[in-house]
């Protein structure tokens, strides 16, 4: 394998593990749709003039075009959920109707527009009020609903003007507070903010749509420059597309903002680790250690960075640590197998090495690494066999790991087994010249 090549496979791996802080959002819980359905059509026969989805929003936009000021509620009613279930919304009679009828009021006194823009879900347009006039509003209709039905629901409010957005997409920043109020609750009211976009970026973000999750934190900072979660999540996006300059930017705002931030001084690490900057990053992890010594990341990417420079005595607290932190990750066992070898611990090395491929059978390090030590130390052969041979199937473009294979059947006596396996493992970039050489002389020898 190639220098290039090499450097490659490891920024891609450890670009995996910038902290990113996550909104939970699997609270946005899957809702019955035949009750969804049911309650739509209820909500219809009520009020037949209604107008909803895109007819609803098209027809509202045409309304707002001239408008300077104007605000967006999106209004759901409360689902309920049993343990393990999927969430219902209440019945066709038993809330939904109340809503609208509450919503329709609302309409005929603020000289708005309302309509449904899926099934259970509300949209209203309130001409003249801003922010603070609406949020008024919609405490308002939960107070009313509350006292007719008992029931609640949960509104997300947006206005126009906000920053950039045109009109058409008030709509839409008002759907964002519903899920930024989703997290408050049930009878929950949020007016969208840094934080609601920042939730629509970490669901791009989840989904994989990196730039998409970089437009929604930009505008974040739009909203409020001094978020330093968003920094960080903007930083970690940049990163994740080697951006490595603007990502080191908004770590360092995020830092500025608040020296304590330990995920954007650990991803600072990260960043100068995956740039080739190891003692740089080395400091990083340190710091970000200082902050908080109970994150995994840190203590692994600390331990593991300490191994890599051969300082395999300054790195074993540290993956022992984070082995403490994730006692299930197998990755973290392998490392701490490579440190005790380095060591001269081979009894811990191997008890490691068993827990790494324990929960992860294909680990191909940790095979080769138990296998290679079971050979050193003269175990039984077809068991030594067994892990060296299923390291090379896992990982077979791994020239050591073929090596490995090869010194085995050396040691062995099957030469041509092991001249076999040193030329792979010459092929493949590792040294094995001398290997080579020494199988062909003793073949020549056995003549």
């Amino acid at each position: 394998m190639t220098t290039i090549k090499k450097k490659l496979l490891h920024s891609h791996d450890s670009a995996r593990h910038f902290l990113f802080s996550k909104t939970d959002t699997g609270q946005l819980k899957e809702v019955k749709r035949k009750k969804i359905i049911d309650a739509d059509e209820a909500v219809r026969s009520a009020f037949p003039d209604m107008r909803s989805g895109r007819d609803f929003i098209d027809y509202a936009n045409q309304q707002l075009n001239a408008l300077d000021q104007f605000s967006a509620m999106v209004i759901r009613l409360d689902q309920v959920a049993k343990d393990n279930e999927p969430a219902e919304l209440p019945e066709s009679n038993d809330g939904q109707v109340d809503a609208a009828g509450i919503l329709d009021r609302l309409g005929r006194k603020e000289n708005g527009l309302w309509g449904t823009l899926e099934a259970g879900l509300f949209g209203c347009f309130l001409p003249g009020r801003n922010g603070s006039d609406s949020l008024e509003l919609a405490r308002d209709f939960q107070k009313r609903l509350v006292k007719k039905t008992g029931k609640t629901v949960t509104i997300g409010v947006a206005s126009f003007p906000t920053i950039t957005y045109k009109r058409s997409e008030i709509l839409n920043n008002a759907r964002k507070a519903l899920d930024h109020a989703t997290f408050f609750g049930a009878n929950s009211l949020v007016a969208f903010d840094d934080v609601s976009l920042n939730i629509s970026g970490d669901k791009f973000y989840e989904k994989g749509k990196i730039q998409k999750a970089i437009n929604e934190f930009n505008l974040a900072l739009e909203v409020d420059p001094n978020n330093v979660n968003v920094h960080n999540s903007l930083g970690v996006c940049y990163g994740l597309q080697s951006l490595y300059d603007s990502a080191i930017a908004e770590f360092q705002k995020a830092i500025a903002i608040n020296p304590e931030e330990y995920m954007a001084v650990y991803n600072l690490g990260l960043v100068h680790l995956l740039t080739e900057q190891r003692d740089q990053a080395l400091e990083y992890f340190l710091d970000a250690d200082k902050i908080n010594g109970n994150n995994y990341e840190v203590a692994f990417q600390t331990g593991k960075l300490y191994l890599e420079t051969g300082n395999f005595k300054k790195g074993r607290p540290y993956l022992e640590r984070a082995v403490e932190l994730e006692p299930e990750s197998g990755q973290v066992y392998r490392y701490l197998g490579d440190c005790y070898a380095a060591n001269q611990m081979p009894e811990a090395a191997i008890a490691a090495y068993k827990k790494a491929i324990k929960y992860n059978p294909h680990d191909g390090a940790a095979l080769s690494a138990l296998g290679s030590i079971f050979d050193a130390q003269g175990e039984n052969p077809e068991i030594t066999l067994m892990f060296l041979r299923e390291s090379v199937a896992a990982s077979p473009e791994n020239g050591l790991f073929h090596h490995r294979l090869g010194r085995h059947f050396s040691n062995q006596h099957r030469l041509d087994d092991a001249l076999k396996e040193f030329v792979r493992a010459k092929s493949l970039g590792y040294d094995a010249a001398e290997d080579i050489k020494a199988i062909k002389d003793r073949k020549k020898a056995e003549k």
